[in-house]
């Protein structure tokens, strides 16, 4: 029974552990595209885009909630 329970919470870990690494590749790849889209429209436009400004002001907020 104490294996049995051991190798339980072993597998729970290894799976918890497997989806925090997929979600932190998955928001590190949406953060880099976010940026690049960023950089690369703000180089195009000549004036301030407003809804990029829109963008970065919620994804600051994000942030600050997270940390």
């Amino acid at each position: 029974l104490t294996v049995f329970k051991a190798t339980f919470w072993r597998l729970i870990s290894g799976t918890l552990g497997i989806i925090c690494l997929s979600l932190m590749a998955t928001l590190g790849i949406l953060l880099k595209n976010s940026f690049t889209k960023l950089s690369i429209e703000s180089a195009f436009t000549p004036g301030p885009n407003i809804e990029l400004q829109k963008d970065f002001h919620c994804l600051k907020l994000l942030i600050e909630r997270t940390a």
